[in-house]
């Protein structure tokens, strides 16, 4: 193995499910050189297994409190009762809704209206419209809903030094990471783990989400659509994702 190398999925790999072509053809390429990639994402491990399986040789999942490459479990860090308690009290107080992400199931509190539009990025079946923390054994993240950008800004505000809030552009929804655990920590694992030198790891992103991502690896690319966030902390800044933005930073550190 020569290098690893992460990739975020949404507005970085993919646009939902779909991959450029030239990005597809560029981690074919990576892949047969030698080098691993992983998916690091906020995104549960049924969605990924089920949409991105070909593309990656691991995974990070749920803004990194799980990996795994094959079926090996490389990483296992799930939310502690006391902590999902805490954050639905805070989310119920606001009206607002969560989505409490599983490897297998989500588990849904709050309106009506935030259940259908959290529900709906998930495949059929997943979101389980139960907020009851005894039927939450094994929960790694959580998705929020909230109806105007005012209510957001309260999440913020009352779960500030305890959550961040990954908005999802003009979607009413954010994926969130609960402090102490994000992808950074995962990566630097997963290369511990499998040997790989730290200088030897490339990140590339485009989110909030993404930041301790790229400020762990070795490299840190942010994608030309980044967030102005995270292009000020990256090492390079590549192309926009529809403009072969996955190639062009590849190409860059000349791994393909």
């Amino acid at each position: 193995m020569n290098n690893l190398v992460f990739f975020d999925i949404d507005g970085t790999l993919a646009i939902r499910t779909d991959v450029p072509a030239s990005a597809e053809e560029a981690l074919k390429v990576l892949r047969a050189n030698g080098d691993k990639v992983f998916i690091c994402t906020g995104r549960n491990p049924a969605y990924v297994k089920k949409n991105f399986s070909a593309y990656a040789d691991g995974f990070i999942c749920s803004n990194g409190r799980m990996a795994f490459m094959g079926d090996e479990i490389l990483y296992n860090h799930p939310l502690s009762r006391e902590q999902i308690v805490f954050i639905q009290d805070k989310l119920d107080e606001i009206g607002g809704g969560y989505q409490f992400n599983g490897a297998t199931h989500g588990f849904y509190g709050g309106p009506e209206e935030g259940f259908k539009v959290l529900a709906d990025v998930q495949f059929d079946g997943y979101v389980i419209h139960e907020k009851n923390p005894d039927n939450m054994d094994s929960v790694y993240a959580l998705d929020v809903w909230f109806s105007s950008v005012e209510m957001r800004h309260q999440m913020e505000d009352a779960l500030k030094g305890i959550c961040l809030l990954n908005p999802h552009g003009p979607h009413p929804s954010a994926d969130v990471t609960v402090l102490g655990i994000d992808k950074g920590t995962a990566l630097i694992h997963v290369a511990e783990k499998l040997g790989v030198p730290i200088e030897n790891t490339y990140a590339f992103g485009d989110g909030v989400n993404d930041l301790c991502m790229i400020e762990a690896a070795g490299h840190g690319i942010a994608m030309g659509n980044a967030v102005d966030a995270l292009k000020e902390k990256a090492e390079y800044i590549t192309t926009p994702i529809l403009e072969d933005g996955v190639k062009n930073g590849l190409k860059h550190y000349n791994l393909i």
